[in-house]
């Protein structure tokens, strides 16, 4: 069996190609390719173990500049796919990943895409009719083929850390009530801010608390203005380890992107969720409006309304009812149980 995985960009389109190619190895014998624009550059992209080829890719942005782009990379990905014979060809989205899907749609490859968000993304709306399934984790409108996969992360889940042991582990106070703040792989430098000058209203309004803030690129910063405040925050760039992170936490504040919108119904953690508001065709606000809304299991605060003042009055109302958010977080999890992991919907089609 031999599997293209088409991915590049964030690590929202990478992580789950990279679980997915680990699935597939794990569950049989499986050659696996990934084959996406700027893969070596990218700080998501964990190569050990895995084969993979660059594509020349562009911005949809700028005209000229994507034809060219494009030009080059439908030759390299045609070239690839001719050499490879690829089975089955897997999508994640991005411009990173067009020219390979297009190559497979016109040499009719068997396509597989995958769209971890509530709306589907500028490629994956070019390539769903001609996918033989478009694998979600959420509702999607539209009327192509599609299939319910599990939450991410995938792979297994591990064994659930209790929050005393998490909170030891990374060095917290065992008893203090723990935020969790993060932007998502890259980082946001609007929460980064915010968070650090809510910390001493939070104080003053006697809230006794401890912060995990994962900053994406302002660390020293970040860890700086905590000191200056005397609140007791672990401040660090990334953490590998989220697992660890969300046990040890009472309440997340973050964006809401689609990985972290699953991951906080997977570990059942409330959330404030301050949207990117500049994402593309605006899919983490509606990302946000699915958790906030419709499960019940987070609270939406749109950017230009996210003051300090009302950031630090919302996780005051949320501290009020958290059972209530993680009673709705279970249910979501609990009914998503039984779905088929992509792993097996890419080898259904072999």
């Amino acid at each position: 069996m031999k599997v293209l995985i088409a991915a590049g960009g964030s690590g929202g389109h990478l992580f789950p190609a990279r679980q997915l190619a680990l699935m597939l190895q794990k569950e049989g014998e499986c050659k696996i390719l990934f084959a996406g624009y700027k893969l070596s550059e990218s700080p998501f992209f964990e190569k050990e173990g895995i084969a993979f080829r660059e594509i020349r890719s562009a911005p949809f942005a700028n005209i000229f500049p994507f034809l060219k782009a494009l030009c080059v990379g439908f030759c390299e990905s045609a070239s690839l796919l001719r050499k490879f014979k690829p089975d089955v060809v897997v999508g994640f989205g991005s411009y990173h990943s067009f020219p390979i899907l297009l190559a497979s749609f016109i040499l009719r490859k068997k396509i597989v895409l995958f769209e971890a968000n509530t709306t589907l993304g500028k490629v994956n709306r070019l390539f769903a009719g001609g996918a033989k399934t478009v694998a979600i984790q959420f509702p999607v409108a539209g009327s192509y083929p599609k299939t319910f996969v599990p939450f991410l992360p995938w792979g297994g889940r591990k064994r659930e850390i209790p929050q005393e042991e998490a909170r030891l582990k990374l060095g917290l106070e065992k008893e203090l009530f723990t935020l969790l703040v993060f932007g998502g792989s890259q980082g946001a430098s609007f929460l980064n801010d915010a968070l650090v000058k809510a910390a001493p209203l939070l104080q003053k309004r006697g809230l006794a608390f401890q912060v995990i803030h994962l900053t994406g690129k302002e660390e020293e910063k970040t860890k700086e203005a905590y000191q200056t405040h005397s609140v007791r925050a672990l401040v660090k760039n990334f953490e590998k380890e989220m697992q660890v992170a969300y046990a040890a936490a009472d309440l997340v504040i973050s964006r809401s992107g689609a990985g972290t919108v699953a991951e906080l119904i997977c570990h059942q953690k409330p959330a404030l969720l301050i949207p990117f508001p500049f994402a593309a065709d605006n899919h983490q606000e509606k990302n946000g409006h699915l958790l906030a809304d419709e499960i019940k299991g987070a609270r939406l605060l749109l950017q230009k309304e996210a003051s300090i003042e009302k950031i630090v009055e919302e996780i005051f109302s949320m501290i009020q009812d958290l059972s209530s958010y993680k009673e709705a977080l279970m249910r979501a999890f609990q009914g998503a149980k039984g779905r088929k992991n992509l792993s097996e919907i890419v080898r259904s089609f072999l």
